[in-house]
């Protein structure tokens, strides 16, 4: 009879461990996912069109997907409905929301070597930015942000090569001396500016027209996939020269307590959402792109009225030996191992 009971008292917790599982699997948890944006969000802007097809994907899954259909809630406040895109970055941190874009220049608070990433005149191009983060420093440095309380997804795309754009008709380099020019962060375009005798303007995304109108600048550093269309700089600073600040990228970010928190296949849904975040994030490129949408943005604003100063190789060179000069003091208070892997994947 013991025995007997014993037998009955086994198969009632194994059914209560399995319909546990089941109702883990199929029941009525859910994930909320709430992410923002400091601009826009559509694919014709630089950060709509390498941010967005990931959150697009990842939203069609949550609501198409029987596995996760009811189950990831996503709420996404675009355009600083919530933060502007530099505080969103402490709030991710913090964990208050879940999931933004970033880039280098946000991620230096929490360790200056992120800020040669965007430094002008360190990082070639698009290309050369992608060997050096596959380099063993910079993965490190990517798991020292994690451990901080942001985990990259990935690096989405080159936003767009980054130029100066004026009010006033600027033909040469010492045209712009004396200008008060905005720029979107780091040490590194402080220094930058501060060397070209430009005076430098630090403001959010979602302030630059406004400043422009009012003439509290009178100019912008910006590309020309997503700041010139938002900006509409062919009203308000038509005026560039050819010469590239630097690159933008783009990268996918989460929290990192909450992502590892994510339930993973077969512990709450199938698929996880853990794997359906690795699946929608790792699985799909867009930086290819990033060449063809920068010559469609040029013709776009000339069409509309924009103007790019002629070429002058001399300018050209000394703009990059500025540059360069002006990163020198940020090089050397680096663990030289960063710039000893920026030159080894040139």
């Amino acid at each position: 009879m013991r025995k007997i009971v014993i037998a009955i008292l086994v198969m009632l917790l194994m059914a209560c461990c399995l319909s546990g599982n089941l109702f883990a699997q199929t029941g009525k948890e859910k994930v909320e996912l709430i992410s923002t944006s400091g601009g826009p969000g559509y694919p014709e802007y630089g950060e709509g069109f390498f941010a967005q097809p990931y959150s697009s994907l990842l939203q069609g899954r949550a609501l198409e997907d029987p596995a996760l259909k009811g189950k990831l809630i996503i709420k996404h406040y675009p355009n600083a409905q919530l933060y502007n895109q530099n505080d969103a970055q402490m709030a991710l941190a913090q964990g208050a929301i879940h999931k933004t874009y970033g880039g280098p220049h946000f991620y230096e608070q929490w360790n200056p070597a992120w800020a040669l990433l965007e430094t002008p005149g360190i990082i070639e191009s698009w290309e050369h930015f992608l060997r050096v983060m596959d380099t063993e420093p910079f993965k490190e440095l990517e798991k020292d942000l994690a451990s901080k309380g942001i985990t990259i997804l990935n690096w989405a795309g080159n936003c767009g090569d980054v130029y100066i754009f004026t009010k006033k008709r600027c033909e040469t380099l010492d045209d712009l001396k004396g200008l008060k020019i905005r720029y979107f962060g780091g040490e590194g375009q402080a220094r930058a500016l501060k060397a070209l005798g430009i005076t430098g303007v630090f403001l959010p995304y979602s302030e630059v027209v406004t400043a422009l109108q009012t003439n509290q600048i009178e100019g912008v550093i910006t590309d020309l996939t997503g700041g010139v269309p938002f900006m509409q700089l062919n009203r308000y600073a038509p005026n560039m020269l050819p010469y590239v600040w630097g690159v933008q990228p783009i990268s996918n970010a989460v929290n990192t307590k909450w992502y590892n928190a994510l339930p993973a296949t077969g512990k709450l849904f199938r698929p996880g959402i853990r794997e359906a975040f690795d699946r929608v994030y790792q699985g799909i490129r867009t930086d290819h792109y990033s060449a063809i949408l920068e010559r469609r943005s040029l013709d776009s604003f000339k069409k509309a009225g924009g103007y790019v100063a002629p070429y002058k190789e001399e300018d050209h060179k000394k703009f990059k030996k500025i540059m360069f000069d002006a990163a020198k003091p940020i090089i050397d208070s680096v663990d030289p191992k960063y710039i000893k892997a920026i030159q080894a994947a040139k």
